[in-house]
């Protein structure tokens, strides 16, 4: 039985790389693809921080990845590092050669995991993607254990009892998912239930995702309907305490390490630490080369196409990205520069510092608040420890 991970990348920012020949020294391996295969989606979520099509179920080609665009990609990044890819989008599984790309992924040694929200999965397709691909980590969404409740949120019905039984289909042919919950003021109460119902289908973890303030999740904040920052604290209480100790489950959330306990930075390194975005190039499903998927939102960070741009130039010598890995380098801004996890976290998620204050390496929004409540932990500080803490 394979058990998907809690980051659900595979990817770790720990381990050390050799230069890559023919690079510069200061340009950093790229390790790892984010491949938004489709920018459509059969669901149409209240939230979904990317804003994908909504096509009903019916895959828009011009929407989806160009398959031999890809191949080349592919061939030009492993010789700078690549090793692996997250397979997401809009949803995946839209893109009309889904399974030969994941063949193809394979064939090419690189290790797989992918983002879902499971309701395409039908037996065939699990027991190929987990006995014949190196597909090893799959997270599936789940709002609810309520199914009209997650369909209202998915805006489509039958969508709870889809993915429940994608759900189903991938523990069956061996593998276990991690459980994706996206938070918000409406289901904040369903959190124990969810955690109950992913024990009950053998899911592996149950990570909370907190409804972020981009694409259409942007509106449910307007509307008073994300959760605010002692919602978010409280939340992370509730993990920690009687969350955790009723469900032998993993249950995590995104935290910076600065936020996290001394048990979750010894375990896991820290529930949130960083992104690894040094080493991750997202490619979206019009071929263009961005930081993540937030460049379907924001054109400025995206930095070229594939077919059309050397993927090599784009990585080496973008200014966005050399600016970036600079900023990358030190000295930090903000708490960041006080913290002693700085060298981990990397200011944690830089697409939603980007949002939050238009600078990519800047304090996370979370640390920053907790810095201005007074709640920020005064231990996790270089100036109350006396030394630099790098390596966690």
């Amino acid at each position: 039985m394979t058990e998907a991970s809690d980051t659900c990348d595979g990817l770790d920012e720990r381990a050390v790389s050799p230069p890559v020949a023919g690079m510069p020294p200061d340009v950093p391996a790229l390790k790892m693809f984010y491949l938004y295969l489709s920018a459509g989606c059969n669901l149409h979520c209240r939230h979904c921080w990317i804003t994908p099509t909504f096509v009903q179920g019916k895959p828009v080609p011009a929407e989806c990845l160009d398959f031999d665009l890809l191949k080349i990609a592919v061939a030009e990044a492993k010789p700078m590092g690549l090793s692996t890819a997250k397979l997401t989008g809009g949803e995946p599984t839209l893109h009309p050669q889904f399974r030969q790309v994941v063949d193809f992924l394979t064939a090419q040694g690189l290790d797989l995991s992918m983002e879902t929200n499971g309701t395409r999965i039908d037996r065939d397709l699990a027991v190929h993607l987990v006995s014949k691909t190196n597909l090893r980590r799959v997270a599936v969404s789940l709002d609810s254990p309520d199914a009209a409740e997650h369909d209202r949120f998915r805006g489509v019905p039958g969508a709870f009892d889809d993915a429940v039984r994608g759900i189903g289909h991938l523990v069956a042919a061996g593998l276990r998912p991690q459980i994706i919950m996206s938070v918000y003021r409406g289901n904040l109460e369903r959190i124990g239930g969810l955690s109950e119902l992913a024990m009950k289908l053998g899911a592996v973890s149950v990570k909370f995702n907190p409804v972020t303030r981009s694409g259409r999740g942007a509106e449910m904040h307007r509307q008073g309907q994300g959760l605010d920052f002692d919602e978010w604290l409280a939340l992370i209480r509730r993990i920690r305490g009687p969350l955790r100790e009723r469900y032998p489950i993993h249950l995590n959330a995104m935290v910076p390490p600065a936020m996290s306990t001394v048990k979750e930075l010894l375990r896991y390194g820290g529930e949130g630490a960083g992104c690894h975005v040094r080493h991750i190039l997202g490619i979206l499903g019009t071929g263009e080369m961005a930081l993540c998927g937030i460049g379907r939102n924001l054109p400025e960070l995206c930095f070229g196409k594939l077919g059309r741009d050397s993927l090599r130039e784009v990585w080496t010598n973008h200014p966005v990205l050399r600016q970036m890995r600079k900023d990358l380098a030190g000295p930090f801004p903000g708490v960041c520069g006080d913290c002693l996890h700085a060298g981990r976290c990397m200011t944690h998620c830089l697409a939603q510092n980007y949002e939050a204050n238009g600078q990519l390496v800047s304090p996370s929004p979370l640390c920053a608040e907790a810095v201005r409540r007074g709640v920020f932990p005064p231990t996790r500080r270089v100036s109350r420890v006396g030394k630099s803490y790098v390596g966690a």
